[in-house]
């Protein structure tokens, strides 16, 4: 279960931060449950998919790169 670091990178709360967004409408962006996203926040462990899709939808509605090379702070737990 590989850690990603938040060393040199944004956070997801850093995102939030700037974006003024919530946990439920960042959850509602990503098509996800708020649950995942609070766990990413909290640097919890998500799926790599998961954490690919919040990543994606956010870089899509920001227009900002957001990928797990530049935002970190959380463990990916697997593939699925």
């Amino acid at each position: 279960m590989p850690y990603i670091s938040d060393e040199d990178k944004c956070t997801l709360r850093d995102i939030k931060h700037k974006y003024h967004l919530s946990t439920y409408a960042i959850a509602a962006i990503a098509y996800v449950e708020p649950g995942l996203v609070y766990r990413m926040e909290q640097g919890g462990g998500l799926a790599r998919k998961d954490v690919e899709k919040i990543l994606v939808r956010l870089s899509e509605v920001t227009g900002q790169d957001y990928s797990l090379e530049t935002v970190g702070g959380y463990w990916i737990t697997g593939e699925e």
